[in-house]
């Protein structure tokens, strides 16, 4: 979304760490012109974006501000969720680094309870995506997930993000290393991630719970099959066998199916599900067009035949995403629930976050 003016453009790009989105200056594009990051703090209505430019538009935030449009001589936009976020007494997230095993830094966001007390023993709920070039730690604001993890924080939970390489955005290289064998790496950088976690003293180790959905659903069926990291996992749309899936996407990642039959086979929960660990809840839309529901009816059956037991939810007319909001509140506290039994707070029902 470039700014202009008579001698530069200012527009908004990923910072070099990637994790915050800032704005940027080319300057003197004309006569050898180069890149400036400008100062200010994105959410807070603060930044210098747009000094010394007397017309145009922007949209800023942050991971604790709701976006908030700059105009004309770039005051801020009334916009009431911005100015009433602080009655929800939320955490302030951290942004911290961890290094793999062979020296990858990767990015990573923690949310601690607001009464944190480092000397108590937190369970953990961990959201991973961990998709090719799809990162999670950003600041940005989160929307209604991010409440989510909040809600979680305030009755007890560490929430923790960790963008695995090939999620990082930084780069082809990062990302390459996983072709031909979705979830053997992205896995290796997950559990790096928990070791990291395993080393803070006020983590319980034994309460870890994964969640994601789409190719976060499929990372952590496959997580919950190939590790024991994890206590819990909140399984949504996954894909659970990869010839099940478009394939522009799987193609690309996989190759075709019969030049990589082992790494399909590898690659794919179903086949594992005789080796689950720890307690699941499986959620998916029947009307799923993206991630066929086929995926999860295969897994379930697949673990039934295991003699595992688990958690099944389906929403009968929700596509790939829950657009209804009362669908979204059902399936949020369906999570809730589950996230709370499984960490052993049963106490803290829906009834007391609602």
């Amino acid at each position: 979304m470039p700014i202009l003016n008579e001698r530069s453009v200012e527009f908004l790009s990923h910072s070099p760490e990637q994790t915050r989105r800032v704005g940027v200056r080319l300057g003197e594009m004309l006569h050898g012109g180069h890149l400036v990051c400008l100062d200010g703090d994105l959410g807070s209505g603060k930044t210098t974006l747009t000094q010394g430019i007397a017309r145009g538009w922007g949209a800023l935030e942050s991971v604790t501000s709701p976006t908030f449009v700059l105009v004309n001589e770039y005051h801020r936009a009334d916009t009431d969720l911005l100015y009433h976020v602080d009655a929800f007494r939320l955490a302030t997230p951290e942004f911290v680094e961890v290094t793999a095993r062979d020296g990858f830094v990767m990015d990573a966001m923690l949310i601690r309870p607001p009464d944190f007390d480092p000397a108590r023993r937190y369970p953990v709920y961990q959201l991973t995506y961990a998709g090719p070039g799809n990162a999670q730690v950003r600041d940005q604001w989160g929307g209604g997930q991010y409440l989510f993890h909040q809600l979680l924080a305030q009755h007890g939970v560490i929430v923790w993000i960790l963008d695995n390489r090939s999620a990082s955005g930084k780069g082809a290289e990062s990302q390459w290393p996983v072709y031909g064998r979705l979830g053997e790496l992205e896995l290796q950088d997950l559990e790096d991630g928990v070791s990291w976690l395993k080393r803070q003293r006020w983590v319980d180790a034994s309460r870890i719970v994964l969640s994601g959905w789409s190719y976060g659903g499929f990372m952590t069926a496959y997580a919950m099959t190939h590790s024991t990291s994890w206590s819990a996992g909140v399984i949504g749309a996954p894909v659970t066998d990869w010839r099940d899936y478009d394939t522009i996407y799987t193609e690309r990642l996989m190759k075709m199916p019969q030049h990589n039959e082992d790494g399909y086979e590898r690659s794919a929960p179903r086949f594992a599900a005789d080796r689950l660990h720890g307690r699941i809840l499986l959620v998916h839309g029947t009307l799923d067009d993206n991630v066929h529901m086929q995926n999860s009816m295969q897994f379930a059956y697949e673990l039934q035949k295991a003699g595992k037991s688990f958690e099944l939810m389906v929403y009968p007319k929700s596509r790939h995403s829950l657009d209804d909001a009362r669908l979204n509140l059902h399936m949020r506290r369906l999570m809730f629930d589950f996230v709370m039994r499984a960490v052993g707070l049963e106490g803290l029902t829906r009834d007391s976050a609602r």
